[in-house]
């Protein structure tokens, strides 16, 4: 038997892990651009992960959440781990098919190779929910920090010495895969069966069933896919570069509250199944959580953002430091609304997270044309805040209906 660990190690291990993910994923950005003349290497790789974030929820289909949250086992965990390889190869085609349709064609292998790494990574994220559920999240923190730390230095060494984008996007395609195997399967495998079963019928049945938190997971990155897609077709790669530089540090809020409850969704799950109260009291610490880290953030980005801009892209792109605030309340306001969608997903409301989410998307298609077209790069931020904000205050009041009728 491999021994629990207790919350707060779990939460510190995995945070420590994910962290040095976030920073080294930033800062293949700056990569990007320090090893490359211009902003169109960052450009195609701003445009990759916005391509990646579009067909990536397929992949997920929240299987992580909703295995985390499984609390009366409908499902184990080669049944999970067999609708992700379903899940997977939809991913894939789709990605191939949207690049071909909305992207230059010089873009899209780069595009293809880049979906597969994160495709990859999201397959070891149902390893994960394995080792989450048996309260071992220091193994996921371990597998962030390697997939973080080895991918930057390949990805830095391919483009420092090949001065090819393929080439480093395929180092972090290899060593996801590496990673996952080395590490994650014998650490899942610790657990019980991890073997893949795949019942086409009845992963079919479970596909449908689930296909409105799909939906609303594309809905939701498409509040800001689609507004940097218009800024790059009317202002160029060049721009949609620049904001993608200036704006990646700030997604440390978003990612900073995911910290605070992703690690809480299996004990949410519980005591909203048993004692309603409880679970409020801790919604409540969550959302304050949520807020300390928004306002920390706000704080350290104005005072300092100018300069940190400075030290790692340059004077050039520190003097884009205007668009900080914006997206820094952007990512707070989307850290808020994917608490608020996990949440109604650990009550199997997925309907409720389609309608918040797509209530989100609708704002967002509506206010991006005229919102770039305003506020030039800043216009991407308010079209989040505006998306995410309105799909907020839906999937917060259907929430506070669904916990009214439980018993």
């Amino acid at each position: 038997m491999v021994k629990a660990l207790s919350l707060k190690q779990n939460m510190l291990l995995n945070t420590c892990g994910s962290m040095t993910r976030l920073v080294c994923n930033w800062l293949l950005a700056v990569v990007a651009v320090r090893f490359s003349h211009g902003f169109d290497a960052a450009g195609v790789l701003s445009l990759s992960m916005s391509v990646c974030n579009m067909v990536q929820p397929f992949a997920e289909y929240r299987l992580r959440t909703i295995h985390v949250t499984d609390v009366h086992h409908e499902r184990t965990t080669s049944e999970y781990l067999g609708l992700r390889l379903i899940t997977t190869a939809i991913s894939f085609v789709l990605g191939i098919v949207y690049s071909l349709l909305t992207c230059a064609l010089d873009a899209v292998p780069v595009i293809v190779v880049y979906t597969v790494s994160q495709l990859v990574a999201t397959y070891l994220e149902g390893f994960h929910a394995v080792d989450q559920r048996n309260m071992r999240m220091d193994y996921i923190g371990v597998s962030y920090a390697l997939q973080g730390v080895c991918g930057l230095a390949s990805f830095t060494l391919a483009l420092a010495l090949a001065n090819s984008l393929l080439l480093a996007v395929g180092c972090l395609a290899f060593f996801n895969i590496l990673i996952g195997l080395a590490w994650d399967v014998p650490k899942a495998r610790q657990f019980g069966s991890i073997t893949p079963r795949v019942n086409l019928r009845a992963a079919a049945g479970t596909l449908v069933r689930l296909l409105p938190i799909v939906v609303a997971t594309v809905c939701a990155s498409a509040v800001v896919t689609v507004p940097r897609q218009y800024l790059a077709v009317s202002a160029g790669a060049a721009a949609l570069g620049i904001y993608s530089s200036v704006a990646s540090p700030t997604t440390v809020v978003q990612v900073g509250a995911q910290y605070v409850y992703t690690p809480l969704l299996g004990t949410f799950a519980e005591r909203l199944d048993r004692d309603k109260r409880s679970a409020m009291a801790l919604f409540r610490k969550v959302v304050l959580g949520i807020l300390a880290v928004g306002l920390v953030c706000v704080l350290l980005f104005a005072f300092l953002g100018r300069l940190a801009l400075q030290i790692v892209f340059g004077a050039e792109t520190a003097a884009y430091s205007y668009l900080l605030i914006p997206a820094v309340v952007c990512t707070l306001v989307t850290g808020f609304s994917l608490f608020m969608n996990d949440l109604l997903i650990s009550l199997r409301d997925y309907r409720a997270s389609l309608l918040g989410n797509a209530v989100a998307t609708v704002v967002s298609l509506v206010s991006a044309v005229p919102m770039v077209n305003l506020l030039g790069m800043n216009g991407v931020s308010v079209c989040g805040i505006l998306g995410y904000g309105a799909g907020t205050v839906v999937m917060t009041v259907l929430l506070m209906r669904d916990y009214v009728r439980l018993g």
